[in-house]
Order: structure tokens, then sequence, then C-alpha cells
């Protein structure tokens, strides 16, 4: 988990900057996930895109340009870091604090230091404990992929008032589908840049559906769902 630390900084006192956001170090994996996947369901691969870097604005503290600005619910605004902390649950000690400035997501650093344990302190790690805000799909993956057991805190979605949330909607892995509250299914679209398959409805037969007002807005009366690639890692997590 990671505590807020203030930094002795006036929030008030900063210059905007636009910085680089870091690769992350997943995206090959992912890249290989998403063609592979396209080939299964006899797609064409995407094409080569020249890479494009993300951009984004961020506050730059002109007194210690070293922490972030923190902006989260529940939480206090202005400039801080984040200390990462470890601890191994058996004997309750603290085996590593990690600082990051106020504005990097838990999540981010997590893979790299739990790898970081394991070669330190040589452990044999079991299972891991996280938060919600450790909740992504690439976590999920990443511990899998290390035949780590993840405990992770559940996240509360708030689906849009008066639609049916998306767990109403069963996953049938065999075929490759979802079925929905009426029994209908949603076949396979498409897998896109970023990783997600596309299942949609036939709109001819959801415009006579009893149930359409409680399942989409969509003007053409189609109901579309999306699913990570990855989404069993994080099904195994829930």
């Amino acid at each position: 988990d990671s505590t807020h630390l203030k930094a002795n900084a006036n929030r008030h006192k900063y210059t905007r900057k636009t910085i680089a956001q870091d690769t992350q170090n997943y995206i090959k994996d992912l890249n290989d996930a998403i063609q592979e996947d396209r080939e299964e369901h006899g797609k064409k691969p995407l094409t080569a895109k020249e890479e494009v870097k993300a951009e984004k604005e961020i506050r730059h503290s002109t007194t210690d340009p070293e922490s972030g600005y923190l902006y989260r619910e529940n939480k206090p605004e202005g400039f801080f870091y984040l200390d990462h902390r470890t601890t191994d649950m058996k004997f309750n000690i603290i085996t590593d604090a990690y600082v990051t400035p106020g504005n990097v997501h838990d999540s981010v650093p997590y893979l790299d230091r739990l790898d970081h344990q394991i070669a330190r302190f040589g452990f044999q790690v079991e299972a891991v404990a996280l938060d919600s805000g450790y909740l992504t799909t690439p976590i999920c993956k990443g511990l899998s992929d290390r035949q780590i057991f993840g405990v992770i805190a559940h996240r509360r979605y708030h689906p849009t008032r008066g639609l049916f949330p998306k767990w109403k909607f069963h996953y049938d892995s065999e075929q490759d589908r979802y079925i929905c509250p009426n029994h209908l299914t949603l076949t396979y679209s498409t897998t896109d840049r970023k990783g997600y398959r596309s299942y949609k409805s036939n709109p001819e037969i959801c415009s006579s559906c009893p149930l359409l007002t409680n399942c989409t807005k969509s003007k053409n009366q189609q109901k579309v769902i999306t699913r990570h690639v990855w989404e069993d890692h994080k099904e195994k997590v829930r």
C-alpha cells in the first residue's frame, strides 16, 4: 500500500509542464496478445502503427520539483510524495519502502517492487494482499505469470442509472460469447488496439426486446460489451 507524505511546497507556486508518460513495460506482451487473439478469431493482424508518445500536463512545483501534485477523492490536495510499503505478512516486517511523486498511481511501480523483493531476499512468494487501487488487468496478469495468488480488494463500479450492470451478462467461455438477461447472444466482433474484444447483439432482435430500455441507450438499438484479452486473470483474482 502507499501513504501520502506532504511535500514542503506551496501548492499555489507551480508552473504547468507537459511531460511524456512512461511507456508501460507490458505493452509488448499486450500487443503480442492482441495479434494472437485476432488470429484466433480469423481477423487480419493490425497494421503496424507509428508509436504515439502519450503526453500529459502536470503541475510542476517551483519549490520542490521532485514532488507531484496529488488530487484524489478523499485525499488532501497539493504537492505530495507517495511512500509505497511492502510488508511480510508472517512477521509483520516492512521489507521495502519506495518513494514516488504524488501524481504516480499506486499500481505503476508495483510489479517491479515485487520482483525486487524476490531478487533481493530470495522470497518464495505464495500470495500478495493489495487494496482496490491495484485491481488492474496488467497486475492480475503479472501475478498469474509469476504463479502468485492475488488477494485484491473489490472495486465497486457504478453502472449507468437504469441500465443493467455488466455482470448481468454471462460470458460463455466455450462459445466465446455473452448471454444477455433475455437469454439472447452477443457475438464476437473484433479486438482493438487497446486489447479489448467487442461483443455485439443483433439490433433486429433487440428492437422488439421487452428489456431494451434497461439494456442500452444506443440509437441503433444494439448492445455492445467489451472484454479485455487478459480479463480471465482479473476474474480469477475476483
